[in-house]
């Protein structure tokens, strides 16, 4: 069960309703259409074996910097803005108030960690949260090279379960990021798990202003995922700022992105507390919040040395 789950996460940038609907309607804007098909050309000349985000600590941050941005560094000529133009990932963007800078957190990893690998036992668990999600049945697809099976979704509904370790210091975080920023989440996730998960943290539905999910996401190749900001049209990127701890995340805004640490189960755990001294004294001061990130991390800096050596 726990298997199917996981699966859920792996959905891929589906193309093929945007040319069923282009037959439907002859209305379709054409330029839109070849624009989707332009970013899955380009994409699909580039092949990338993504680091695991479980790589992402302490001991190992400078490792997983230089390899990842080695590997954002070969989509300099990718235009992610081309993939926002599927309806599909656009599909439930909530408009947001420009009263307050945007600050967008990722969800797993980054504020908790959902055991469905079942690698700790039930006592450890900080909670279970229980969901629904549709239920998948295997399906066989033949032709005359090969034989594929795969996963599809059915009308029908499953219940699941899953242990979860909230990362220190959460709810403080929440509440004190909310008194200066307009606060979201845009997970990797399917709705049914990070619904009942937000839920959890925020059961009044007071901190949470907004939700992104994985189908908001841009799937790069079926490697990792790419969490394009562009997706609030209203929104200056000198406004908004993303948290996440996959810097593949920060892929289409790199000096938007503040990279956090992988989150498992750490007791001892203070990211959430220095993410919190920074978001206060730096960012919700800055002009531009992309000046402010390049002087900390240096993330495009570093990209563009990685270029020049090449």
């Amino acid at each position: 069960m726990k298997k199917n789950i996981k699966k859920l996460f792996q959905k891929s940038l589906n193309l093929d309703s945007i040319y069923e609907e282009s037959k439907k309607n002859p209305s379709k804007n054409v330029a839109e259409i070849s624009h989707i098909a332009e970013f899955k050309k380009q994409s699909s000349n580039i092949i990338i074996f993504p680091l695991d985000a479980k790589e992402n600590h302490s001991e190992n941050y400078s490792q997983y910097l230089g390899k990842t941005l080695t590997h954002i560094s070969q989509l300099k000529d990718i235009n992610f803005e081309y993939a926002l133009e599927d309806p599909k990932i656009t599909e439930g963007v909530p408009k947001i108030s420009f009263e307050k800078k945007i600050l967008v957190l990722d969800l797993d990893e980054t504020l908790i960690h959902a055991d469905f690998d079942e690698e700790f036992s039930p006592e450890e668990y900080d909670t279970i949260i229980t969901f629904k999600a549709k239920k998948e049945e295997e399906k066989t697809i033949e032709d005359s090279d090969s034989t594929i099976c795969c996963l599809s979704e059915v009308d029908e509904e499953d219940t699941h379960s899953v242990g979860i370790f909230i990362r220190k210091g959460v709810k403080h975080f929440l509440e004190e990021v909310n008194k200066y920023f307009e606060v979201g989440i845009f997970t990797a996730s399917v709705k049914e798990y990070a619904d009942a998960v937000i839920s959890f943290l925020d059961p009044e539905n007071k901190l949470i202003k907004f939700r992104l999910y994985r189908n908001n996401c841009i799937n790069f190749n079926d490697s990792f995922t790419v969490k394009d900001l562009r997706i609030f049209k209203n929104v200056d990127m000198k406004k908004i700022v993303l948290i996440d701890n996959s810097m593949y995340s920060f892929a289409a805004q790199i000096n938007n992105g503040i990279l956090i640490n992988t989150f498992i189960n750490d007791k001892n755990d203070n990211e959430l507390y220095n993410a919190l001294k920074y978001l206060i004294n730096y960012i919700l001061p800055a002009n531009d919040i992309r000046e402010v990130n390049e002087q900390f991390f240096n993330f495009r800096q570093i990209i563009d040395d990685i270029i020049k050596c090449k």
